[in-house]
This record gives structure tokens, sequence and C-alpha cells, in this order.
């Protein structure tokens, strides 16, 4: 059996990934582990095989449960095999992508099954982007206070789709804060079911997101921040350097060049920002990255901001999070690198620290908001 817990192979690391959110509501930590007890490993069809049944056997208890009135137990069960079904494409590549699209539609109904079963509500939504249309969800905050409501567009990374990010949301909701989340360019059903590729002007499609969430009538224009985790530690600060409504920004990872600090840093990750691209070969890549950078462009950031990283994480380069804070132009900044003193600093956006990194973040943000 591989170790989930302290990971040295991607094997690990994903399931480490899928622990921290199962302590949110993503998932049970036993299933988890007895499914990694039964999936060989480095056997990516094992791997496969090992995620998609328990899915399948969690979304029919989910079934079995929503039939017989009990929706509370439904919402949960759905919301696990969401994940589950996630986990089960992770390794399939481009040449798979119709597995992959099928995965995600699967992960995508039980997902929505048991948001219709949430209190407080959590919303389909879509945002209109030239001619492009991106899915999402606009999750009310629990117990709000009165007037309008601060609210936070969270992006995921490169694999993180807003299904998944959810049960990092979850945090964001329970302090009275509304969150948006989008599936933006390179992004779950804008990659998969539309094959919208990933854009180094992210600004563009960040944009659209925000006159989507300032249009809502319950949101507070004046108290809005963006929270970028991963590949998403570029694509966030990249849209706050050309939005000034955004008050806060938060870099859950911080990426100055996606070519430098991720897709070179990590040979193994190449396959996966390759089929953002659109399935592109490496070279093809490597040209197309050069435009993913904040050269020139972090200067304009004057929002507060901070950024959190750790000092040997593996998928991305913490050079690339020191360069980009100093070149941010805001006067209110922080860079948080964690390290072995605190117990973290190996694992990619300190899946392992939540506990601890997540509640630095939001009281942060709260100060500010």
């Amino acid at each position: 059996m591989f170790d989930f817990l302290f990971p040295t192979e991607p094997f690990g690391g994903q399931t480490l990934r899928l622990v921290a959110q199962a302590q949110q509501g993503g998932g049970d930590l036993f299933d988890i582990a007895r499914t990694c007890r039964e999936i060989k490993p480095g056997d990516k069809q094992s791997w496969e095989k090992g995620w998609l049944d328990l899915a399948q056997r969690t979304e029919a208890r989910a079934r079995e449960a929503l039939a017989a009135g009990r929706k509370v137990t439904a919402r949960d069960y759905f919301f696990h095999a969401n994940q589950y079904y996630r986990m089960s494409d992770v390794f399939l590549t481009y040449q798979e992508n119709d597995r992959k699209a099928e995965r995600f539609r699967k992960a995508q109904e039980c997902f929505r099954a048991g948001a219709g079963l949430h209190t407080p509500a959590i919303e389909v939504i879509s945002v209109r982007c030239g001619s492009e249309n991106y899915e999402g969800y606009f999750c009310h905050p629990d117990l709000p206070k009165s007037g309008k409501w601060p609210a936070i567009f969270f992006l995921g990374g490169a694999d993180a789709y807003a299904e998944e990010i959810y049960f990092a949301a979850k945090l964001m909701t329970e302090r009275g804060l509304a969150v948006l989340l989008v599936d933006t360019p390179g992004r779950g059903s804008s990659i998969y079911l539309k094959n919208i590729g990933t854009r180094p002007d992210y600004e563009v499609p960040g944009k659209a997101c925000l006159d989507y969430l300032i249009s809502r009538p319950e949101v507070d224009a004046d108290r809005i921040a963006l929270i970028g985790i991963s590949m998403a530690g570029y694509y966030a600060p990249r849209v706050a350097a050309f939005d000034k409504r955004i008050k806060a920004l938060i870099a859950w990872s911080g990426c100055y060049s996606i070519l430098d600090d991720l897709y070179d840093f990590c040979h193994h990750l190449q396959p996966t920002v390759q089929r953002l691209l659109g399935g592109v070969s490496h070279e093809e890549a490597r040209k197309r990255l050069k435009d993913f950078t904040m050269a020139g462009i972090a200067q304009n950031i004057t929002c507060p901001t901070l950024i959190t990283h750790g000092d040997k994480d593996t998928l991305m380069s913490v050079e690339g999070a020191k360069r980009l804070f100093s070149e941010i132009g805001a006067k209110d900044k922080t860079l948080r690198i964690y390290n072995d003193e605190d117990g973290a600093g190996r694992v990619h956006c300190s899946h392992d620290y939540w506990a601890h990194n997540v509640p630095y973040m939001l009281d942060w943000l709260e100060e500010r908001l």
C-alpha cells in the first residue's frame, strides 16, 4: 500500500489532496484507506478501477438514501461520489479524453445532486465571456450578517474543477462569505466538455466572472476578494493586476512564470499542462507558455496580497512565489513560506497543513474585508 499521509510519489500526493478535502465532506478517510489498500502502487489501471468502483458503490448508496427520503445522508454520499469519480480520471491522458469526459459528467452529476439537497443554497450558474460560456456555482454564506454579503471569487488550478474546490470554499461560506466557483478556461467543464483551453490573459475571463459576481444584488461590490490555488497562483494575480474591484488577493501557492515555476520545474505535470493547452506537443507547450508570466505585470497589483507556499514544494517552485512577491506593487503584502519546522513545506498547496494554513489565510482576509 502506498503512503498517502507522507507521500513520496504521485499516487500518494493525489490521495493526500483528497484526504484534506475529506475533512470538509469531500470523502471518507476510511473508505479512502480501504481503496488505497487494494490499489497496486504505480499501476494506473488498478488506480482507475479502485476509485471507479468506490464511486459507483457510493453513488448507489446516495440514490438508495434519496429514494428512502434520507436527504442528508444522500447529500453526503453524492458529494463523496463526486470526488471518487474525479479521482478515477486523475491519471488518464489526453488520448483518453473520452473517458475523462465521461468521469467528469458523473462527478458533476453527483455534485449537483448533492448541491440540490444542501443548505445554504449552492446555485448552478453560468458566466458569459465573449463567445464562451463557463459553468459554475454561487455558494450562499452560512448565517450571513445583515446587509450585503462580502464575497470571494475562488479560482482552481490546473486540474481542479469547481466541484472539487467547493470543499475548500465550504470553509469560506462558514465564515459568512459568499463564494463564486467557475470553470474558467482550461478547467473542469470548460476543458472536459467544451475544449476551451487555458490562456495567458486570464484577466479576460476573470473580468467576466467578476462582472457576474458584482451583478448579484446580495453581494457587496466594495468587499470582493480573489483567491487562486495551485496553478491559479498565476491566474489570480494576473486578474488582480488588471481589475481594481478586487479588494484583497490570496495566492494559495504563488507562481510568477508557469513555464519556469511549474512546467520545467515538475516534469510529471507536463502532460497535464499540454492537455490544458488543447493537447499540444512538448515543444508547442514550451512555446505557448512563454506568455504565461507576470513579468511587467505584477507591479500593477495594488490591493492587499497574501502568498502562502511550501519551501520544498515539488510541484511549483518556491522561487516563483518569492519573485512574484518581490514585484507586487501593493504596500500591504505578506509572503508566508512553510517549512519543516512548521510541520509542512513539502506538500503542494499545504494540503497536509489545512487546519493551520486555511484559518491563517481567512483570518488575514477577514481583517481586510
